[in-house]
């Protein structure tokens, strides 16, 4: 079995991302390197300077994101990416360390013992 791994792009081409197991959000992620993604954030605060919140949450799939997240697939295009995390240290390593917790015994188990 694969190790899932979490990663950031650096070189992206119509790159889309299925994020829909990892956030439950079903539209495809638009992903482009970390200095694209921060140029669109530039441009869009300058258009709306005031911060207004409504716009902000309206606008969240315009800007693209350069991570790519272990649990989710690439719906089309093509890119590279380097690794940052890998196994437990992942978004889903991380997720199922909190998932997994230790059997307690239960005091109908200590007196029968």
């Amino acid at each position: 079995m694969a190790n899932p791994v979490d990663g950031i792009v650096f070189q992206a081409a119509s790159l889309t991302c299925d994020e829909a197991a990892m956030t439950g959000e079903s539209d495809e992620m638009k992903k482009e390197t970390q200095y694209f993604c921060k140029l669109r954030r530039d441009e869009k605060n300058a258009e709306n300077p005031k911060g207004d919140e409504h716009n902000k949450m309206h606008r969240a799939h315009e800007i693209s994101s350069p991570l790519i997240l272990s649990g989710t697939s690439i719906a089309g295009g093509e890119g590279k990416m380097v690794c940052l995390m890998v196994g437990a240290d992942s978004c889903i390593g991380q997720i199922i360390s909190k998932l997994i917790v230790a059997p307690e015994v239960t005091p109908l188990q200590s007196k029968l013992e």
